[in-house]
């Protein structure tokens, strides 16, 4: 059995490719747990609801132009909608590199974070909007 073992992630947000200032990436999908028990049985039934789908990307902060605060705060500040891509290594998209993607917003930023000797981190959750997450194999 093949394992993943990430070293070469390919993370896109608004079109800049980060893929040198990403430390950790997490693609998360659920759905909501709708509660559709009646009276007709002895057990709690369940249904999918609405998708709710984030992206979660640490970076390693850097404030010169064009890249992590430069790109990530007029995002969060204008309340932009932009777009996330990530794929398990940097090659083509196919059937062993997927590409997960969305259209996304930002309702959190940390520009700075870290204590005395340590690299400037800030974790980002990108929150994707309405149904635009994507899974694509070619």
């Amino acid at each position: 059995m093949a394992r993943q073992i990430l070293r070469n992630c390919y993370i896109e947000v608004n079109s800049v490719d980060f893929s040198d200032h990403v430390s950790s990436v997490e693609v998360n999908v659920s759905k909501d747990d709708i509660d559709v028990t009646n009276f007709g049985g002895d057990g709690r039934e369940h249904a999918h609801g609405l998708q709710d789908n984030n992206f979660v990307i640490n970076f390693q902060q850097d404030f010169a132009a064009a890249e992590v605060d430069a790109t990530l705060f007029p995002l969060w500040f204008n309340e932009t909608e932009f777009s996330v891509v990530i794929r398990p290594t940097s090659s083509a998209v196919g059937t062993t590199n997927p590409e997960f993607s969305g259209e996304c917003i930002m309702l959190e930023y940390k520009p700075l974070s870290g204590s005395v000797g340590e690299l400037s981190e800030t974790s980002v959750t990108f929150v994707v909007q309405r149904d635009s997450f994507n899974r694509a194999t070619s």
